[in-house]
């Protein structure tokens, strides 16, 4: 093993600070008056604005959270009206998730706020801190992925 890689490199003091602001940012985006749905709702049916007759499992994964979690989440998505349960195309047994009309408009308008917000946080930005923004930001998220 090299020198490098038995090396243990400290985080840097940033980091603590950066979740934080992260998770104070997740908050307000979920209480933010305009919002239909919470971030973590939005998260777990984004995939179905682009790809309809998701599995549970595959929608719970996609959001980070447990199977049982996204399936009391989706219930209650299910008695708002915003997303429907189908038998599987291929196979009957299964449960296939599908976005509601409704459901549909209020995904649709959750990914363009969400998206509004990312491109107006970028927009303060300089744009060599953009290009190293892009950088960091894919780099950090493959290595967030393998904790």
């Amino acid at each position: 093993m090299s020198p490098a890689a038995t090396k243990t490199t400290a985080s840097p003091p940033e980091w603590p600070q950066f979740l934080a602001a992260l998770r104070r940012a997740r908050a307000r985006l979920s209480e933010d008056p305009t919002a239909r749905l919470s971030l973590a709702q939005y998260l777990l049916v984004a995939p179905l604005l682009d790809a309809p007759g998701r599995s549970v499992g595959e929608l719970a994964a996609h959001a980070g959270v447990a199977s049982p979690t996204a399936t009391r989440m989706l219930d209650a998505l299910e008695r708002d009206g915003h997303v429907r349960r189908v038998p599987g195309e291929h196979d009957r047994r299964c449960v296939e998730l599908r976005l509601t009309r409704s459901g549909r408009r209020v995904a649709a308008a959750e990914r363009a706020r969400y998206q509004a917000k990312g491109a107006e946080l970028f927009a303060a930005l300089e744009p060599d801190e953009r290009e190293q923004a892009a950088r960091l930001l894919g780099r950090l998220a493959e290595l967030m992925e393998e904790l």
